[in-house]
């Protein structure tokens, strides 16, 4: 009766965490999906006052949600960017615990245990509860820092475990080694956000800008004075009309190219 009654709480326990990982799955896959489909809508009714025709607008739409939807690049962005976030809080957590004089193992074990204690609904959850089976296990640092920094897959999370598994075997000072690569990724995080807050406000001065044309476009169109006719008629205004479309893309990517720092 024991048995089965420990047996129904392990299941109940795997299914509340395997719940947990679908959310966040769930929650990631939606932000994609969204951005997928305001682009494709964005690009429609940028289109549509481009040539006046529904049925371009509507083929537009379609192939833009398509190809954003295929965009793995994005999905893997918004993966890095939560397990960054989830990273940075575990070594916050980690740090209280090198800060004393332990095995590392040890602190680590530890430090996943707090952490799941006080981000409970936390993306990274199912995988502190497989790197704490591996500490338990006495497996060893190096087979347990590739499996951690496997899963989330950042530069951060291999920069630290390497420095960890390299310490170990030159028998250098862990804590000291511990506390320089966080305060390193620490400063290097905070030099990225500093971009961010400053390269923010001209992303979104690159994106009225790029939408002035056709807003200018609608308004003529809306106004009623024929003023654009010749451009939604004949060969020579849809050619006209295509090539401004044409350069409005290439505009609009490499201001976009611009923008992007990378560190």
């Amino acid at each position: 009766m024991i048995l089965l009654q420990e047996s129904i709480s392990e299941y109940k326990k795997e299914e509340h965490e395997l719940s947990k990982t679908v959310s966040c799955k769930h929650k990631m896959k939606f932000v994609f999906i969204r951005r997928a489909f305001v682009t494709g809508s964005v690009y429609a009714i940028c289109i549509y006052y481009l040539y006046l025709s529904l049925f371009v607008s509507v083929i537009a739409g379609v192939l833009v949600t398509g190809i954003c939807l295929c965009d793995k690049k994005y999905m893997k962005q918004i993966v890095c960017k939560r397990n960054r976030d989830s990273f940075e809080r575990f070594l916050e957590i980690l740090l209280s615990y090198t800060a004393i004089p332990s095995d590392f193992i040890h602190a680590f074990s530890k430090a996943l245990v707090e952490f799941k204690r006080i981000y409970p609904k936390d993306n990274m959850i199912p995988l502190t509860d497989k790197i704490y089976a591996k500490t338990i296990a006495n497996l060893s640092t190096d087979s347990i820092m590739e499996s951690f920094s496997g899963y989330l897959d950042i530069e951060e999370a291999y920069l630290f475990c390497e420095s960890v598994v390299i310490c170990e075997k030159k028998g250098a000072d862990m804590n000291r080694t511990i506390k320089e690569t966080i305060a390193f990724i620490r400063e290097k995080r905070s030099i990225e956000q500093e971009i961010e807050i400053i390269t923010e406000e001209k992303k979104t001065e690159r994106f009225i800008v790029s939408l002035c044309p056709f807003l200018i476009l609608a308004l003529f169109n809306n106004m009623g004075t024929g003023y654009l006719d010749i451009l939604y008629s004949g060969i020579l205004g849809r050619t006209i009309m295509t090539a401004a479309g044409i350069l409005f893309l290439i505009s609009s990517y490499l201001a976009k190219k611009i923008l992007e720092v990378k560190i």
